[in-house]
């Protein structure tokens, strides 16, 4: 079951990835810094309010599940080019 579950979010990560490298606002180098506005490492659900995609898949990023993406949790998507 666990297994499913890692081959369920490395399908997410990619697909995320996929969209979100085809928008222009994700090609910022600074964009974790960006939406994380209260500057505590971590991007809240609130905070990823701020992006459609982001908040839509915010559960799925949330892979310990502490309500918060981390910045190695956002690094997983592979937003940085």
């Amino acid at each position: 079951m666990n297994n499913k579950r890692n081959i369920f979010l490395s399908m997410v990560a990619f697909a995320f990835t996929l969209a979100l490298t085809s928008t222009s606002a994700f090609s910022n180098e600074g964009l974790f810094k960006t939406l994380d506005t209260d500057a505590n490492g971590m991007i809240s659900e609130e905070e990823a309010e701020a992006h459609d995609v982001l908040y839509e898949l915010f559960d799925s990023l949330d892979i310990d599940g502490d309500g918060f993406i981390s910045s190695d949790e956002f690094a997983v998507a592979n937003l940085k080019k």
